[in-house]
């Protein structure tokens, strides 16, 4: 059980952990960010051997597969719940970014200039409020709006970015490159939201799977069988129900990854 429950705590570090991308980010965070990031994932796990030795303490060896099997699924409901929020936020910012584009250049064309048509949009477009106060104190617009591409989701405003620069080098007009942005950020958008569609039903097939043993538990009491007895009154079953638990949960999760892939 001992081997069982530090497989499970392996498991459960990876469920939690996240895709290489997101460790890289932690990697060149700044110290007191990447401490924050490191213990927002130790402390999800170390609750899975909370709730395991919690279960040993008011059940034994049954108590603690009981407890451990009911970590790792609330770790892995955890994991999933972040990954929607993260998705959702990400494409609000994306939609918000298209937006911007969309007022700047609508501004250029009725005859803003540049640096005027930025102030009056950031009034209106948060997301332009950084590189405004920036023009504001003669500072460079560019490397803030950069700065803010990094942020997941706003890959648009490094676009952006290149082309006030290159507006800014060589006296180019800004507008025509500003409206044709707008538009490829709206089909982005467009593409985002059916991909997003398509992927709905592969990610609801993974959580389906994951709980369909529940429905076996129930026909086999529909049978005249007692399973449960057998996953918590022996060793075999005890290890069955906490293996078949972590399968399941890293079936939801690896479903979830590639989705994500998918959809990035």
């Amino acid at each position: 059980m001992i081997l069982l429950a530090a497989v499970a705590a392996g498991l459960a570090w990876f469920l939690w952990a996240g895709p290489p991308a997101a460790r890289r980010l932690i990697a060149s965070a700044r110290p007191r960010d990447r401490l924050r990031a490191v213990g927002a994932r130790v402390l999800p796990v170390a609750a899975v051997g909370v709730s395991a030795g919690a279960g040993a303490v008011a059940g034994g060896g049954a108590g603690a597969a009981i407890g451990l099997s009911a970590g790792l699924a609330a770790l892995t409901a955890g994991v999933v719940l972040r990954a929607h929020r993260r998705r959702s936020a990400a494409a609000a910012r994306a939609a918000e970014v298209a937006d911007a584009c969309q007022l700047l250049a609508g501004l250029l064309r009725v005859g803003h200039v540049p640096a005027g048509a930025l102030r009056v949009a950031a009034r209106d477009a948060p997301v332009l409020a950084e590189a405004a106060a920036m023009l504001r104190v003669g500072g460079e617009v560019p490397p803030v709006l950069r700065s803010l591409a990094r942020v997941p989701g706003r890959a648009g405003l490094a676009e952006l970015a290149a082309a006030w620069e290159v507006a800014a080098a060589t006296g180019a007009s800004l507008t025509a490159t500003l409206d044709a942005l707008a538009d490829r950020l709206a089909s982005r958008q467009g593409v985002s939201r059916v991909v997003a569609a398509e992927l709905s039903a592969p990610r609801a097939t993974g959580r389906l799977l994951a709980v369909l043993p529940v429905a076996g538990l129930a026909l086999g009491y529909a049978l005249g069988g007692d399973p449960l007895s057998f996953l918590t009154g022996s060793w075999p079953g005890r290890a069955s129900l906490v293996a078949g638990v972590a399968l399941g949960c890293a079936g939801v999760v690896w479903t979830e990854r590639i989705a994500d892939t998918e959809e990035g």
